[in-house]
């Protein structure tokens, strides 16, 4: 294993050396959680005309006195043209929410604020009209030609409606990469096997494919590899053949059967780091071919869980084009850490109220019951070897 590096420096790294995730047009139903690789502009003014934010009256501001009885001249109707005379002197229209503002008007009264008597309409509320009251005016959310959503931005309700409201049918995205997940050892066996004393049943590859698919990406395949060397290279070259990423687990230390590192020098793949100054998954390694970047992460299920939402998934939604650093909330700690100087601690914490957070780490890097006393990690930098509680901390949550 190489010198250890900075956990902020592996993360660096990875975003420096990805492969290259190719766009396609997208039909715009099936965009849900895809990033957007072009910007979109608005076609139109938003919104384009002048329209009314209440049902009630249209009238000129300057015209309208609180007691006084006004005739209504007209109604105007959401999705219909706008009337073709405004309100004359001692007269309104009445106008439903989204209908365009006639002309020569300027504000809207709502329902609430008048009563009729003997057919005709009088504003009751004694407050002052002003021009705009109620009225959501042309291009004042947006103009036409301006942009609407940048590259890089993540596809949700919000981004998918104004996409519609141009009239985009497709977008273009990022195409959804190619995955798979392998998990190394003979101590390992199928979650539908009964495994002898010494084995254990495979869950890496299951916590893998879960995250992924909680945030909006899938593994291709699972495959399990025993601890032979001609098997494991022939099986790794194979993998890198044909995905976009390669996420090994096992295999990464210096044991007597831990060749994976070994294996990808050999392949010639190119090292990004091999080795992390942090506790848990300092052996966690990366390396990258021309199209396809491999996580090489320790077989221990707390360093898998960790290295996944540390580095892993950060990394692959960089490679789709994601712009931007996630903003995390920020918590304190309740109570005192002791932890090694040298190294960057993951510290599993339990939420609590205020934006603090009781430590509840893991009693070691296979404690994978432990964990489920926790929402999720903070990291505690090197340096220290005791970290109080006066200091805020980012917060990564467990998907």
């Amino acid at each position: 294993m190489e010198e250890l590096i900075e956990s902020s420096e592996a993360l660096r790294r990875i975003f420096e050396n990805l492969p290259e995730i190719p766009e396609i047009s997208c039909p715009l139903e099936k965009c849900a959680g895809r990033i957007l690789r072009s910007t979109l502009t608005a076609d139109r003014d938003f919104p384009p005309f002048d329209r009314a934010m209440m049902d009630g009256y249209a009238f000129r501001a300057s015209e309208v006195e609180t007691g006084a009885l006004v005739s209504v001249e007209a109604t105007a109707y959401a999705g219909q043209p706008p009337v073709s005379e405004g309100p004359s002197k001692g007269s309104c229209i009445e106008i439903m929410t989204g209908a365009p503002l006639p002309p020569n008007a300027d504000c809207v009264v709502p329902y609430e604020w008048t009563s009729k008597e003997e057919g005709r309409i009088k504003l009751v509320e004694k407050s002052r009209l002003e021009s705009g009251d109620f009225v959501h005016r042309k291009g004042s959310d947006l103009r036409q030609g301006e942009t609407l959503l940048e590259e890089g931005r993540v596809l949700g309700s919000r981004e998918v409606a104004l996409a519609a409201a141009c009239g985009q049918t497709s977008l273009s995205v990022s195409k959804l990469p190619a995955i798979t997940t392998a998990c190394t050892g003979d101590e390992l066996v199928g979650i539908d096997a009964t495994p002898l004393p010494h084995q254990i049943r495979r869950s890496n590859d299951q916590a893998i494919d879960t995250a992924m698919a909680r945030v909006g990406l899938n593994v291709k395949t699972a495959t399990h590899l025993p601890d032979d060397l001609d098997t494991c290279r022939s099986a790794i070259k194979a993998m890198v053949e044909s995905n976009h990423f390669v996420i090994l687990t096992g295999g990464v230390s210096v044991g007597a059967k831990d060749f994976l590192p070994g294996i990808l020098n050999d392949l010639q793949y190119r090292r990004v780091f091999h080795g992390v100054a942090q506790k848990p998954g300092k052996p966690m390694g990366y390396w990258i071919s021309n199209d396809c970047g491999i996580f090489a992460l320790p077989g221990n299920p707390v360093s898998v869980l960790t290295c996944l939402h540390q580095y892993v998934v950060p990394g692959i939604k960089r490679a789709l084009g994601k712009s931007g650093d996630v903003v995390r909330r920020e918590i304190r700690l309740l109570e005192k850490v002791k932890k090694p100087r040298h190294l960057t601690l993951f510290l599993p914490v339990c939420l609590q109220g205020d934006n603090a957070g009781l430590p509840r780490p893991a009693r070691n890097s296979g404690d994978m019951v432990h964990i489920l006393e926790s929402d999720g990690y903070v990291p505690l930098p090197a340096g220290y070897d005791t970290v109080d509680t006066d200091l805020a901390y980012p917060f990564t949550p467990w998907v």
